[in-house]
């Protein structure tokens, strides 16, 4: 089980509020994080090694690749990076650009469906014209509209630029509306969303979104913001349907305060509307009026901001509600002037008259910045040596945490404007909180008297935990406040960011918010390294610092057995005698339960230990009051203890080992599958030849055994429910390796059958489980069952023995309709690639049901008396006719996967990289999905890969010709092979068409790969051997319009302009002198044959020396006949004058040449 704290992979599902322990969930990697770090920032593809090599510095060879590592690996701390609290869209950005991450469902490197971020939108955002701007800061609001699916309805991005803009966007990059509210920077972007009070008493604070400048703050109304939105929105998408309207959006209503008497600010954080209590307000009045102030008959409600930077270290302003009026500041719509006016255009485009914004362009205006209000601190606390650099306000907005230059971590407590904490040693950290809840359910009972006017548990309780991420250290701490210790602490790298939103979901109020709480996530840690995204959750009971609190105890228990678990120590009995009295300690059943899985899922603990600790638990909870045992505890125990006797039951039949019975002969297993002498001696020549094509080497280790499967195993695949065992979802492998578990000493003939079946009945497996298992385990073993002739006959007493079992085949089935039990094995076969093992299968299944049926017939017909005539009647049911279609339809499959695996043992021509890919496996289900031309498609891929002349497919169906081919692969005729598949497949693998497809499939290879022009070349000569005239024009132009066309006006083009291009022809004729002395050199030097050498020793000794220094590793095609490369020379000599310094070499070449073609 997972600890009591821990971090876990971020899912996008919900995880239960105040979960006990850490919430199990999938992986949600970053798919595209590579591709987002080049396109973020291009400079750090090569890292600092390219940096230093252009330098001129010289370093190590690792050193600089580390180097280069590192630069790689931080490039996100260079980025700016922002989750929406739903888990619904990722921002990281840098400069002007950015990309918009999504979850998506992808299959992951081991072939399962999990959910990943990837880039739903990338790109630079839009700047006004002729002004650079970098994007400082981004925030995702997801706003509150209600999907379908329960999710927000869309999450709206709020960016921050250095110009002084805040501009929102939709998740696909649309430009909503852009306002420029100062004139500076913007420093920080925070947003704060609705809570419901926890109290009658607490203030309820209002929704808004809060931008820093230099020296000033602007908050904006939630309200108003998310009304503005949602008809920006509406507005973009009238426009991107009708392009003709133009509909204003509400004005958004802001405030803005000057901040004074402060030298630097760089973040901020909006502690919202707080009241004073009647002594705070007259020393807050004593401290600014001095001893004649005035006081209010009712304490004034006041926005606190705290800020962070220098002089001072931390300040505090209190603006008085009501002080500033509100300022109405109508939008700038990128919607009316970009979007609108664009399809506008584009429709007077088409109704050919101009709009009126062509002929009559507006100046475009700088929009108006109103002044702030001044707002001077209040007060702050001093620091003149330290520089502030981030704060961060904990959920419950009455602490905070901030990091400063000096590697401090100082909490702070806003109320009172207190620092009640401090931690060193944490350079560069980032922070962030961890709000949880009680579960009521776990509240420790308390010594206490009742009242009998209330609950006496009282509301859930509340607890805050501070997260620290050291990048220097690489690790991540979660510490208790204010004055707890340190909870957890784990290494996560150094390349990470911690990403702590600190708000919800936007638009909720007191009445929406009751029926609909979208889930949403605290912080989480993004690790470029690995390219994930990982959250953190913490129990309630850490926060829990009394020592006799029963519920740390029990931990602390826990924490103990675990630490026994991992020790050194080899005596088993110790390792039982202390558990059993640390479970035994344990005061809670949750947490009892936890250390009972710790235990059930440790390797070093045997099975005799499980079992008696397992056992010691259930009796001490049977001597308990009934009002005080743990219903759930009780049963969880029950079930694992039944299924330790099992794992025990099962070890033990297989470690028994019994005589094993002579192996059946030939006839005896023909009488077993029900088949003739003919039939079954054609099955085990077709099983011989797929035996012998299909030799794949396989890796097999010396210690591996089938049958044997670890308890941990055995019980994490296996749990029990309302008395029956169900098998949880696995993976191809761990099912067999159950199956193998249960059943792979019986299909070898080392155990017995009976006795495992009935273990398994008893146990509680249902017989459509065991069934699934075998046939999985069966058809997984086929090279194995090939070599093991006796497998059959225990498969088929396995079959017989499961058929048995009650509920296995309905009491009410009858031979006229299909039994669910005979479809399922029919399905498995179906879908299975393992042909042989498929077939051997489905004879035993026709077997094992001809022969229940006929025991069934003679029951129902017992009163029947039969004569002589009907001796030889056959009981006929559905099954049974759809198992002869299955059974032909296997043997299909068979003969053709045979083919498929046969290859030509010798190949005189040099392979392309296309024909050595191989080809998959068959299978019934994939042959029906193919199609009427499924078949000749798979014989002509097969026929591409071997490569061999079309008249070979011609000679396959002359059986007088056959004996005469020599093609023999692995002892058997090649073409024996080929004329057998052609009598399976009459239609399918009809002449003409085995043609057309292979025809087909060498043109689109060869258009995969045109230098290869020996595909397009076998491809005309399945062409010319089409019967059908109609049918070989249509393929010949079908293979001009798609294919060669386009090839041919490329190379017609490109060949024009290259001659054209040549100015000096002389010059073009000495470069094809070189390339046809590179032809004649690998004619002679790379062949090597008894002629050659003797023209070579015949030539002038200039031209034999030029021979030698050619390379005819350059040549692309070294298959060109020489008579080509004699019409070459001559168009050489054509262009060369006599008086040419390489006239006479090329005649001397040119004779050489006719010297080859003549021997």
């Amino acid at each position: 089980p997972p600890p009591a704290l821990a971090i876990t992979p971020r899912r996008a599902c919900a995880a239960p509020a105040g979960s006990r322990r850490a919430f199990p969930g999938w992986a949600a990697p970053v798919s595209d994080l590579e591709a987002a770090r080049d396109f973020l920032c291009p400079h750090r593809r090569q890292g600092s090694a390219a940096a230093g090599r252009d330098s001129g510095e010289s370093r190590p060879a690792e050193e600089e690749e580390s180097n280069s590592k590192n630069q790689r690996n931080y490039w996100l701390q260079d980025c700016v990076l922002s989750l929406s609290p739903t888990n619904d869209l990722m921002v990281i950005a840098n400069e002007q650009k950015a990309v918009f991450l999504v979850p998506k469902w992808k299959h992951s490197d081991k072939g399962k469906e999990e959910m990943q971020y990837a880039v739903g939108w990338s790109g630079s955002l839009n700047v006004e014209e002729g002004l650079e701007q970098d994007l400082f800061v981004t925030c995702g609001v997801s706003l509150c509209n209600r999907s379908s699916t329960g999710r927000p309805d869309w999450t709206c991005i709020v960016v921050g630029f250095t110009s002084g803009y805040v501009r929102f966007y939709t998740e696909s990059g649309v430009l909503l509306l852009a306002q420029l509210l100062n004139e500076d920077p913007v420093l920080q972007l925070k947003c704060r969303t609705y809570e419901i009070p926890r109290h009658p008493g607490v203030t309820e604070q209002n929704e808004e979104l809060s931008i820093l400048y230099p020296a000033a703050i602007v908050t904006i109304d939630g309200f108003s913001l998310f009304q503005s939105l949602r008809a920006c929105r509406n507005q973009v998408a009238r426009a991107a349907a009708s392009g003709n309207e133009n509909v204003q959006p509400p004005p958004l209503a802001y405030k803005k305060w000057g901040l004074q008497d402060v030298d630097t600010i760089v973040d901020h954080a909006s502690i919202g509307i707080m009241t004073l209590s009647p002594f705070d307000q007259m020393k807050t009045a004593s401290n600014i009026g001095g001893y004649n102030a005035a006081i209010k008959n009712s304490p004034p409600a006041m926005s606190q901001y705290v800020t962070v930077g220098s002089n001072p270290f931390t300040g505090f302003f209190f603006a008085l509600e009501g002080s500033s009026q509100p300022l109405l500041s109508h939008v700038a719509l990128a919607v009316a002037s970009k979007l609108t006016s664009a399809l506008f255009n584009a429709a007077s485009g088409w109704l050919g008259w101009k709009s009126k914004h062509e002929e009559e362009p507006a100046p475009k205006q700088k929009p108006k910045v109103e002044p702030a209000t001044p707002l001077a601190v209040r007060f702050g606390l001093p620091d003149s040596r330290r520089h502030g650099e981030r704060i961060c306000l904990s959920p419950c907005n009455t602490l905070a945490a901030v990091t400063d230059d000096f590697g401090r971590v100082i909490l702070l407590d806003v109320t009172r404007g207190l620092a009640v904490r401090m931690w060193k040693g944490y350079r560069d950290a980032e922070v962030g909180w961890i709000q949880t809840v009680e579960d009521l359910h776990e509240r420790e009972t308390e010594k206490m008297d009742f009242s009998p006017f209330g609950n006496a548990q009282g509301p859930s309780r509340v607890a805050q935990f501070l997260v620290i991420y050291a990048p220097r250290r690489g690790i991540l701490e979660v510490w208790s406040t204010q004055q707890g210790p340190r909870v957890g602490a784990f290494n996560v790298g150094k390349y990470c960011r911690l990403l702590y939103p600190g708000y919800k979901i936007m638009g909720l109020n007191n009445v929406t918010s009751q029926g609909w709480q979208p889930q949403t996530y605290q912080i989480c840690l993004v690790d470029p390294v690995s390219g994930s995204v990982k959250t953190v959750h913490v129990p309630f009971h850490l926060a829990l610092s009394d020592k006799k609190s029963e519920r740390a105890k029990d931990m602390h228990l826990v924490k103990k057995l675990n630490a026994l678990l991992k020790a050194k120590s080899s005596d088993p009995d110790l390792i039982e005698a202390e558990a059993k009295e640390l479970i035994l300690d344990i005061k809670y059943p949750a947490t009892k339960k936890q250390a009972l899985e710790s235990l059930l899922t440790s390797e070093r603990v045997p099975l005799s230990s499980l079992t008696n600790i397992t056992q010691t638990l259930m009796d001490n909870l049977q001597k308990q009051e009934l009002e005080c045992v743990d219903e759930g505890l009780l049963q969880f125990c029950a079930n694992k203890l039944k299924l330790l006797h099992l794992y025990e039951l099962v070890s033990k039949l297989n470690s028994q080992s019994i005589q094993k019975d002579s192996p059946p002969s030939d006839n005896d297993l023909a009488k077993l599958l029900r088949l003739e002498e003919k039939d079954f001696h054609r099955l085990e020549t077709l099983l011989e030849n797929y035996k012998k094509e299909n030799t794949q080497t396989t890796v097999q280790f010396a210690d591996g055994k089938d049958d044997v499967l670890s308890v941990r195993m055995f019980l994490e695949y296996l749990e029990y429910e309302k008395d029956m065992i169900n098998v949880k979802n696995m993976e191809d492998g761990e099912y067999v390796a159950l199956g193998s578990f249960f059943f792979w000493k019986c299909l070898c003939g080392e155990s017995s059958a009976e006795e495992m079946c009935h273990a398994l009945e008893s146990a509680g497996f249902s017989p459509q489980i065991l069934l699934s298992l075998l046939l999985n385990l069966w058809l997984s073993k086929e090279k194995d069952i090939l070599d093991k002739p006796d497998s059959v006959s225990c498969l088929h007493t396995m079959l017989s023995l499961l058929s048995k079992m009650k509920v296995a085949i309905d009491e009410s089935w009858d031979t006229q309709s299909v039994s669910p039990w005979w479809q399922q094995m029919r399905t498995a076969c179906v879908h299975s690639e393992s042909n042989a093992a498929a077939l051997l299968s489905a004879h035993v299944g026709h077997s094992v049901t001809a022969h229940i049926i006929d025991s069934v017939a003679e029951k129902k017909f017992s009163q029947i008396i039969v004569g002589s005539d009907t001796e030889s009647w056959e009981a006929l049911s559905l099954d049974t006719e759809y198992w002869k279609l299955l059974l032909k339809q296997l043997e299909d499959c068979l003969i053709l996967q045979t083919l498929l695996h046969s290859k030509v043992s010798k190949r005189t021509r040099r392979v392309s990289s296309l024909q050595t890919d191989p080809l998959g496996k068959l299978s019934v289900k994939k042959l029906l999905e193919a199609g009427k031309g499924g078949i000749a498609d798979t014989v002509a891929k097969w026929v591409f890969r071997q490569g061999f002349s079309p008249l070979v497919l011609n000679l396959a169906q002359q059986k007088a010709n056959t004996d005469k081919v020599c093609l023999v692969t692995s002892g058997f005729l090649f073409l024996d092979l080929l004329q057998l598949a052609y009598q399976q497949f009459p239609c399918s693998l009809e002449v003409d068409v085995l043609h057309a497809h292979c025809c087909w499939e060498y043109v689109v290879q060869w258009n995969k790969d045109p230098e290869e022009a020996c595909f397009l070349i076998r491809s005309i000569d399945h062409l010319r051997c089409l019967m059908n005239a109609h049918v070989q024009h249509g393929i010949a132009l079908m293979m001009w319009n798609t294919f060669i066309v386009k090839r041919l006006s490329s190379a017609t083009y490109l060949m024009d302009k290259a001659f054209l291009m040549v100015t000096d022809k002389e010059v073009l004729a000495s470069q094809l002198l070189i390339l046809a002395g590179q032809r004649l050199a690998f004619a002679l030097l790379h062949v090597q044959t008894k002629e050659g050498m003797e023209l070579l020793a015949r030539l002038p000794p200039t031209l034999c020396t030029w021979l030698k220094a050619m390379d005819p590793q350059e040549l692309q095609n070294v298959e060109v006949p020489i008579a080509t490369t004699a019409k070459l020379i001559n168009k050489v000599i054509e262009h060369l004058p006599e008086n040419h310094g390489q006239y006479s070499l090329a005649l001397n070449l040119m004779e050489a040449v006719e010297s080859i073609s003549s021997s």
